[in-house]
């Protein structure tokens, strides 16, 4: 039996993670602009026909990619928020220590996430991954602070902004500790981001608590 047609009878998540692995290599050995489907094919052991069979082209499986990491990612993150205790604090604080966790700042995991950053303006299947991850990793953002607006009490607090707010944060300081990781250590990461909620919390009893 050819590699192929052992390829072909795999369970179909099996499948899609050996091509998801080989898209991976690809882009990470060639970049977005050097990966194609025939050298993909080649680093999966499989024909350029059973690609096509399963996406349209280059940028569907690369947007495939993106989901599959971003599924980890986020899977990582809402594991370590479910064991924190029930109140919002202590969720941000899990989501903070997630995120500078060694699973997430794994250098192969840092290259893979620039490529996809740099191919987002490239082709809409890779935009609409992009916007479903974010949208994604906001929401969770968003809940845990709207979650800490009500128990603070404040009024007209804008959760979606604070969430935009946060994430940018995270990804300035996470892409920082991928290229310089001697910059600061993951705990004054986490330290710096339980600082901007410590801020955000002082400055919103004066601005969005109501006034006796």
């Amino acid at each position: 039996m050819t590699q192929e047609s052992r390829f072909s009878r795999m369970d179909p998540e099996v499948r899609k993670a050996n091509l998801v692995q080989a898209t991976l290599t690809c882009l990470k050995r060639d970049g977005f602009q050097g990966a194609s489907i025939r050298k993909i094919s080649a680093e999966a052991g499989v024909s350029v026909g059973l690609i096509s069979h399963h996406y349209s082209g280059k940028d569907e499986l690369v947007a495939e990619a993106y989901r599959t990491i971003t599924d980890q990612v986020m899977s990582l993150l809402r594991e370590t928020m479910a064991k924190a205790p029930p109140n919002p604090r202590e969720r941000l604080s899990a989501l903070f220590r997630g995120s500078f966790s060694a699973e997430l700042l794994d250098p192969h995991l840092l290259d893979a996430w620039l490529v996809f950053w740099g191919a987002v303006k490239t082709a809409p299947a890779i935009n609409r991954a992009h916007e479903h991850s974010y949208g994604e990793y906001r929401t969770i953002m968003r809940s845990a602070l709207t979650d800490m607006a009500k128990e603070e009490g404040w009024k007209h607090f804008d959760a979606d902004l604070a969430a935009i707010g946060l994430s940018a944060l995270l990804d300035g300081l996470w892409l920082e500790s991928g290229l310089n990781p001697g910059t600061f250590t993951p705990q004054q990461g986490i330290q710096i981001c339980e600082a901007w909620v410590d801020g955000l919390q002082a400055g919103g009893r004066q601005r969005y608590q109501l006034k006796p």
